[in-house]
């Protein structure tokens, strides 16, 4: 049985890890380093806990689950670790979970809640953190469907030579 593991982003002075093990390896670990506390039952050296004890903090469940996740110091099943504001589960593979203000977040909630906005220089229309931008040399943004000759609303693709007059965009022809 492969364990499988996946570290999340940490943001600024909130560190936020989660990690998934595989219990069975997990269960072996636990017999070679194990400890025994001062109730006589044994403790994990890594977990610092007896894992027999594991809870899901989402639903309050026992962890019996193959895999499992430790985020925000706390245990989770893959199911119950998600996002409280759009409910995407947050132990999915390259998905990057965000704490701040004590909720758990994706990186697009993180990124709308918390990250700086701009305003594009053609419309004048907010751009949010998340959306995907053009910045020009003078750090003029733009909406990508923004970004596009003033004079005859060519899009422009990568490779294509544009001029900056103030902060209208011209192609070539203008």
């Amino acid at each position: 049985m492969l364990a499988r593991s996946q570290t999340f982003v940490v943001m600024g002075k909130e560190k936020v890890v989660a990690i998934m093990r595989n219990i069975e390896e997990h269960q072996q670990r636990v017999e070679r380093h194990s400890q025994i506390d001062s109730n006589g039952e044994t403790v994990d050296e890594v977990l610092n806990v007896n894992p027999s004890y594991l809870e899901c903090h989402g639903c309050k469940e026992s962890i019996k689950d193959r895999y499992f996740l430790r985020a925000i110091e706390k245990y989770w099943h893959e199911d119950c670790l998600s996002c409280d504001l759009c409910q995407c589960r947050l132990g999915e593979v390259d998905c990057h979970m965000y704490s701040k203000l004590g909720r758990k977040l994706c990186k697009r909630d993180y990124l709308r809640l918390f990250a700086p906005s701009g305003v594009c220089s053609a419309c004048n229309r907010a751009i949010p953190a998340y959306e995907l931008v053009m910045t020009t040399s003078s750090e003029c943004r733009y909406h990508l469907e923004c970004f596009k000759c003033s004079q005859c609303d060519k899009h422009f693709c990568v490779g294509d030579k544009y001029f900056l007059v103030g902060s209208k965009i011209m192609c070539e022809d203008h």
